[in-house]
């Protein structure tokens, strides 16, 4: 970064020596002799001051708390002739990164610079850290499709009010993403977010894990736990796979959600924790109720709104940007170098159904970047099965393209009849050898009757 420093002092032999000492390092100078001026430049944001504690036409320590005021980021070094203990302290109180006196050490000037540009740096590191760590925690929701625009309604419409809230969609379609943008957009935001997965801990042990347990609750309990409800007090417990609960703890869960209290396993003590819990579940949980699977005043305890995530498949206008972002994200995290998907690449994106949706989407992107050669991605670094993309037509249309080309200016050709005859043999011969040779399968798989099928075989001399 450019290292520019603003000196404010009335004595032009310092500004000197200031410039003399610093400009050959790379530092760009610039100086105002009173502070009104000095204050007006400083409205420029430079990374460093340099400020005369007594000047002309000010108090230094005032224009250092007007400083601060304005632009806190800003490095306020403070320089004087006349060192008092008092004056010392209450710069430092002000936000004074630092304090020399005059005459000073140009040896000594030099390092206290250098180690505020260092500082400076450091503090524009942490910020990207945690700008990354937010990003993290928060990662945004992306879409333009009119389905997706209403999820993002919801979220808005629940966010705010303190109630539970019921996300449903296939797996793989960002459940938790939508949970903790309901968590984030909340008065519980500072509070902590909890996530389980409800099918992914055993049913014996998924109690224990929600309300904790006291030493010498079962075997293994060797100290106090504290489960996460209790761990996310203030904050958002979003329970993925709801619909895997367990009967029995489908009502302890209940009763939470009624009275807000719960006991550990193992203990007698009933505790309270202020907590909101975000349900979600890729089946059909009214089926669930009437199958008797899932208890019907714990579904309507969760279904006080219900947010309903698209299949990929049914948003497709989404899947450019969220290719872009993945691939963006990827070359970044896993530092393959630019990336970009070619013109078929982006087709073939386009044209697959997505069985694992936006989760096997990302997937697909990050495979690509590590494995791609070059720095564009091609229809066979994506790794998915092309065929499993199109229709029996489309497949059949694509490959009659190519052959028509050459065949359409060929007048008396009797186009119809040689197709056809063409995607019958081949479709005959392909299943024969599938079947190794049994004519009873083959019939079977092909839908006609066996003595078509040997007919058919002698007609086209298939082997």
């Amino acid at each position: 970064m450019d290292k520019n420093i603003l000196v404010i002092d009335d004595d032009e032999s310092i500004i000197w020596v200031i410039k003399k000492a610093l400009e050959p390092l790379g530092y760009k100078i610039l100086a105002r002799t009173k502070l009104a001026s000095g204050l007006k430049a400083a409205q420029d944001k430079p990374h460093i001051i340099l400020l005369d504690l007594i000047l002309p036409d000010g108090d230094g320590l005032e224009g250092l708390r007007e400083i601060r005021s304005v632009n806190p980021d800003t490095v306020v070094i403070m320089i004087t002739a006349n060192a008092r203990m008092q004056s010392t302290i209450t710069a430092m109180k002000e936000g004074a990164y630092d304090y020399i006196e005059k005459p000073f050490d140009i040896e000594e000037l030099k390092i206290v610079v250098e180690n505020a540009f260092r500082d400076l740096s450091l503090r524009e590191e942490l910020k990207m850290l945690k700008k990354a760590a937010a990003e993290t925690e928060n990662p945004q929701m992306i879409g333009k499709s009119p389905r997706m625009l209403k999820v993002f309604k919801d979220i808005g419409k629940v966010a705010a009010k303190d109630i539970n809230v019921l996300i449903t969609g296939e797996s793989g379609t960002g459940k938790e993403l939508v949970a903790k943008a309901i968590h984030y957009n909340s008065s519980r935001a500072p509070g902590p977010f909890i996530a389980i997965n409800s099918a992914s801990i055993p049913k014996n042990l998924l109690e224990s894990e929600l309300f904790g347990y006291k030493r010498g609750a079962f075997t293994g309990a060797v100290k106090d736990k504290k489960g996460t409800i209790e761990t996310a007090n203030k904050g958002t417990l979003f329970l993925d796979e709801i619909s895997e609960l367990d009967p029995d703890l489908q009502a302890k869960l209940l009763r939470f959600l009624q009275e807000k209290e719960f006991t550990p396993l193992g203990s007698n003590e009933i505790l309270k924790a202020d907590v909101r819990i975000i349900g979600a579940s890729n089946k059909d949980l009214a089926s669930a109720v009437q199958n008797g699977q899932f208890r019907e005043d714990l579904y309507y305890r969760f279904n006080v709104v219900q947010i309903k995530l698209p299949p990929l498949r049914e948003r497709k206008e989404d899947i450019p940007l969220l290719a872009k972002n993945f691939l963006r994200e990827t070359t970044v995290k896993l530092e393959t170098g630019e990336k970009e998907l070619s013109r078929d690449a982006k087709a073939l994106l386009q044209k697959y159904e997505w069985p694992g949706n936006v989760r096997e989407l990302e997937n697909v992107i990050k495979r690509a970047c590590v494995l791609s050669s070059g720095t564009i991605i091609e229809n066979k670094d994506l790794l998915i099965e092309e065929d499993n993309s199109y229709s029996i037509k489309d497949f059949l249309e694509e490959k009659l393209k190519h052959y028509l080309k050459d065949m359409t200016h060929i007048s008396n050709c009797n186009l119809y009849d040689t197709v056809l005859s063409e995607a019958e043999k081949a479709l005959i011969s392909i299943v024969f050898k599938e079947t190794n040779g049994n004519q009873l399968k083959t019939a079977k798989m092909l839908g006609i009757n066996r003595n078509t099928l040997r007919s058919k075989i002698k007609e086209y001399k298939i082997k």
